[in-house]
């Protein structure tokens, strides 16, 4: 039977609605030959005439009304959905029309042919009629009951996971086929607000219009979980939505978002389970087109990150001339690489996309490059920036060298080839930091700003912003897979803060920071309020359908506190000094800091790599201690 089903199931939409209107006719032939005249004739006669005859004198009789039935269901949309949607009312009342009208039809012309005028004649012509739509009704709802049978199995499994579908659209109906072929899973009902939508059903699966009706649903399938079919809703709608989800502590997995459907990185079908970006308490940014871009040769160093590989994919849409992808790994740069050649694809875009590997710390391979191609603009993203891993002795050299060095080799690199703009990505820990990863952004930061006062042709910036929600590193994908795990999930601190902001929404601020800037600016981004570590882990284990071990009702989660990591902070700032000023951009602030004079910026820069070609790491932390404001190991 499977068999059957599956062969049916890849065949052709022509083909299907080919089968199902044949299949209609057949039934209604049946339907009119047993219980309508010919039957009766044939009786009637006590079956000495022939039932071809019979037929053949009659046939008119039904010719016309299956006409007229087949095509009223045709045009009213009865055959766009074929069989998976038939229990839905509208199919539902439209198969009971389309069957009065070839049960009455009949009738119709049967008393205009025998020219009936009798009462009694017309009431038995009418009950007749009747008789025929009420068969052909029952003989179409049979049909689609068996066609299911074979075209969508629904195994019963006691063990089958519980599910409701958040959205009765296409993408929903898009699951639901898959679901129907999982025994693993079983769905108990869709949800949709709209009010369209509300108390119906789709193949006997109800649609919740409510959440009081969903928390009830929860209370009765304590393992229900939430499939969000909703790919192309407004983000702030959609954490609405989510935060009614946490409410009731149901487990929520989610369709891939509209660009990765679109860039073929992911199927409808590839659920996977949320991230905190669905959480933040405010409204997203929005993606405002920019203009300095347009027809440009841009570079992205470290293209293949967290930052650097967003950040390419909105220029994309901008339509520069190039972009240069650069990169040390060759695996993030591949990647990256493709996820751009398939996005200029899907938007048939003609800019040029050049990957390139390549190491900020190497100068010659820099020269090479520039010499190569004619880059007006330069996102600088490179940089080592896992707070306990740059911690550890044994890399403070490679990140001093790589974070500082790098920079001050892709900065003098720009200037010396009359580049136009140059923007670094930089971070809330580089002010008053705690840990080697800061202060080396920070001395980052002093160079680019050093190099900004004796630029001719060279306008440098930067932009500082917290923590990047799923970026490389977060912490938000150590809780999911902690809580996957089963528990414990752990924090260091309870009381521990920070500042939080999706990939997109970090980098179109970035690139619309870069469009402000008249050189030397810091640009810092509205990250809104702190967010402690802690309740984020509470709500990402709701999200996940259980309880925190702390709650009354269930075997919960455990949440651990492990203590602050070397060179962590409790809270993150983003100001040193200095005024916060607007910008054009409620989002974003700029502010000028102090910053030591390119003389002395250029002899800590010799001291530095002094100290990092002997490996002196009691050297670097000196430097950095002695010239970073606000620096304590």
């Amino acid at each position: 039977m499977n068999h059957i089903g599956s062969h049916l199931n890849k065949l052709g939409r022509k083909k299907k609605l080919f089968i199902v209107l044949i299949n209609d006719v057949f039934l209604a032939l049946i339907c009119w030959i047993v219980f309508g005249p010919p039957m009766a004739t044939y009786i009637a006669s006590e079956f000495s005439d022939g039932m071809l005859q019979i037929f053949y004198d009659q046939w008119k009789s039904f010719f016309f009304p299956i006409f007229l039935a087949i095509s009223y269901l045709y045009v009213f949309g009865f055959y766009k959905s074929l069989i998976k949607f038939f229990d839905s009312k509208d199919s539902i009342l439209l198969c009971l029309s389309g069957s009065l009208i070839f049960g009455f039809s009949w009738s119709i012309i049967y008393i205009n042919q025998f020219q009936i005028v009798s009462t009694s004649f017309l009431s038995v012509a009418f009950l007749q009629g009747f008789l025929l739509a009420a068969v052909f009704y029952a003989f179409l709802n049979l049909s689609r009951d068996v066609a299911k049978y074979f075209l969508y199995p629904y195994n019963i499994n006691k063990d089958a996971k519980n599910i409701v579908i958040y959205g009765a659209g296409a993408t929903g109906n898009e699951l639901f086929q898959s679901i129907l072929l999982d025994p693993s899973k079983r769905l108990l009902a869709f949800f949709d607000e709209s009010k369209n939508l509300r108390d119906r059903q789709i193949n006997n699966i109800p649609i919740l219009g409510s959440f009081e009706q969903l928390a009830k649903l929860k209370e009765k399938y304590h393992d229900l979980e939430v499939l969000l079919a909703i790919p192309s809703m407004k983000t702030e709608r959609r954490r609405d939505i989510i935060a009614n989800l946490e409410s009731i502590k149901v487990a929520v997995r989610t369709v891939p978002s509209f660009h990765e459907l679109i860039s073929d990185q992911k199927k409808m079908t590839d659920l996977q389970g949320l991230s905190l970006d669905d959480l933040l308490p405010r409204a997203r940014v929005s993606n405002d087109l920019l203009t300095h871009v347009k027809s440009k040769v841009l570079l992205i160093s470290g293209a293949g990150g967290s930052i650097g590989s967003e950040i390419a994919r909105q220029l994309l849409e901008n339509k520069p001339k190039a972009i240069i992808l650069f990169d040390v790994s060759e695996f993030n740069l591949f990647k990256v690489d493709q996820e751009c050649q398939a996005l200029k694809a899907s938007k048939n875009l003609s800019t040029t996309i050049i990957p390139i590997l390549g190491d900020i710390r190497d100068v010659t391979n820099l020269h090479f490059l520039f010499k190569k191609f004619s880059i007006d603009c330069i996102y600088h993203a490179a940089a080592y920036k896992h707070v306990p891993l740059v911690e550890d002795a044994n890399n403070i050299t490679k990140a001093c060298e790589n974070n500082v060095i790098g920079t001050y080799n892709l900065a003098s690199a720009a200037i010396d080839n009359n580049v136009e703009s140059f923007v670094m990505i930089s971070t809330d820990k580089a002010v008053r930091p705690s840990n080697i990863m800061g202060a080396s952004k920070r001395m980052a930061e002093m160079v680019i700003q050093s190099l900004n006062t004796k630029s001719p042709n060279t306008r440098f910036s930067m932009v500082r912003f917290g923590n990047v929600i799923n970026s490389s590193g977060s912490v938000i994908p150590l809780f999911l897979d902690q809580i996957a795990k089963g528990g414990p999930v752990t924090v260091t601190d309870k009381n521990v803060t920070r500042y939080f902001m999706t990939i997109p929404e970090a980098s179109n601020l970035v690139l619309q920071s870069s469009q402000m800037s008249e050189g030397g600016e810091v640009f810092i981004l509205d990250m809104g309020e702190q967010l402690k570590i802690y309740d984020l882990a509470i709500k990402l284990i709701h999200l996940s359908g259980r309880n925190v071990s702390s709650e009354p009702g269930s075997n919960g989660i455990e949440i651990i506190e492990i203590g602050l990591r070397p060179g962590e902070k409790m809270y993150e700032e983003l100001l040193i000094s200095g005024e916060q000023l607007a910008t054009e951009n409620p989002k974003i602030f700029k502010s000028m800091e102090r910053f030591p004079d390119l003389e002395v910026m250029l002899s800590l820069i010799s001291k530095l790599e002094n100290s990092i070609s002997n490996d002196n790491t009691e050297s670097i932390v000196s430097l950095l201690k002695e010239n970073v404001e606000g620096y304590r190991a």
